[in-house]
């Protein structure tokens, strides 16, 4: 058994933008690695490295899908001085934001983050600005590894979608960032996405200790260790 605890966060909205797409943005329906560690260094109120937490594992589920109209301000970069907006026309322009509604996520993490999380330092972020995200409950709890079962609302890295012949939508990912200014990728993954709404679950096999069972909820998640996110080794 692995001791744990379970935070489950909820907001009105999320959205995690899928890379690449350029004047309509989509969402993807289960966040990236990188936000969770957003989330840990807000609550923690400074950054925290990957290689201060040794693993974390969750799960992401949503109501429904919606889309947003916004108004965009187009800043111009010049070599020298402060990028300042475009000069009419090309001032503003308007782009379809695509976000999840009634989002809720449940996080396990290590029982040392139980006070980071109990009393946040910073706003929790589901995505942007406006999709702030409470702690509806913190619990200690027990995660039991196995070896097969039903998932759904998950990341799963490549390798076992391929090793398991596995129906997902696969996206390359930022697994953490640096804390620079300009910040950059420590690593990137390929990962399939299962969406916490599909109708048929995929059934999961691995025996390299990939899967733990919250032994409460019975909800099978993958467990991300800390040499995994650092270096890709399980």
């Amino acid at each position: 058994m692995i001791e744990a605890i379970r935070i489950i966060l909820t907001a009105y909205t999320a959205s995690f933008r899928v890379p690449h797409f350029v004047g309509y943005q989509l969402t993807l329906p289960v966040p990236p690695p990188s936000l969770i560690y957003g989330l840990i260094s807000a609550a923690a109120g400074r950054w925290v490295s990957p290689a201060e937490v040794e693993w974390l594992a969750y799960k992401f589920e949503y109501k429904s899908k919606g889309f947003d109209t916004e108004t965009i301000v187009q800043i111009e970069r010049k070599k020298k001085g402060i990028p300042q907006p475009r000069k009419p026309p090309e001032t503003f322009t308007v782009i379809q934001r695509e976000f999840l509604f009634e989002p809720r996520l449940t996080l396990y993490l290590p029982p040392e983050w139980e006070e980071a999380f109990y009393r946040p330092r910073y706003h929790l972020l589901l995505g942007r600005t406006q999709d702030v995200a409470t702690v509806e409950d913190l619990k200690k709890v027990k995660l039991q590894p196995v070896s097969k079962g039903k998932v759904c609302g998950v990341l799963l890295p490549f390798e076992l979608v391929r090793k398991g012949k596995i129906s997902a939508w696969l996206q390359n990912l930022p697994v953490a960032f640096t804390n620079e200014p300009l910040r950059r990728p420590i690593r990137t993954h390929i990962f399939g996405i299962i969406d916490a709404n599909i109708s048929h679950l995929p059934e999961i096999e691995d025996k390299d200790g990939w899967f733990v069972m919250d032994t409460e909820k019975n909800i099978i998640v993958p467990i991300f260790r800390k040499e995994w996110i650092l270096y890709g080794n399980q």
